[in-house]
């Protein structure tokens, strides 16, 4: 028992997160957005957004065989209140040490956000700016 809440300890002062972003640099942007309270254009302007911070950061888009990022941005009303589920992650290519080496599309990385909202495009545009942020930060400190 001590030696596994030792390797935790360790391992949670190298990382903030178990997901390892090591030498992840290409990507493809998938996002998809079943929501009715955003148009077209706020749609795009968050793609937009989501883009030049990660470009900023070093990502490059358009290369082949690249990393998907997603965030994928879902809500349902209720009453008054619309109730949003956003999420933000990787998914690559991977091959499992299973018995024949299975090549599989896994997540190797995974946030979410749930809430309730009375200005929801106001709150999914805060939530994705918080995921984003807290995956920016992590895929800082794990290419330290």
């Amino acid at each position: 028992m001590k030696i596994i809440f030792f390797l935790l300890l360790v391992t949670s002062l190298f990382s903030k997160s178990f997901y390892t972003l090591d030498n992840v640099k290409n990507l493809s942007l998938f996002m998809p957005n079943k929501v009715g309270f955003m148009d077209k254009e706020e749609k795009k302007k968050l793609k937009e957004s989501v883009l030049e911070r990660l470009r900023k950061a070093g990502f490059v888009f358009g290369k082949t065989d690249s990393t998907t990022f997603m965030i994928k941005i879902e809500s349902i009303r209720v009453n008054d209140t619309e109730v949003i589920h956003v999420q933000l992650g990787l998914g690559e290519e991977v091959l499992t040490h299973r018995p024949g080496n299975v090549h599989s599309f896994a997540l190797t990385y995974l946030a979410t956000d749930f809430m309730e909202s009375d200005e929801p495009i106001k709150d999914t545009i805060e939530s994705v700016d918080s995921l984003l942020s807290e995956f920016l930060e992590a895929y800082k400190d794990d290419n330290e």
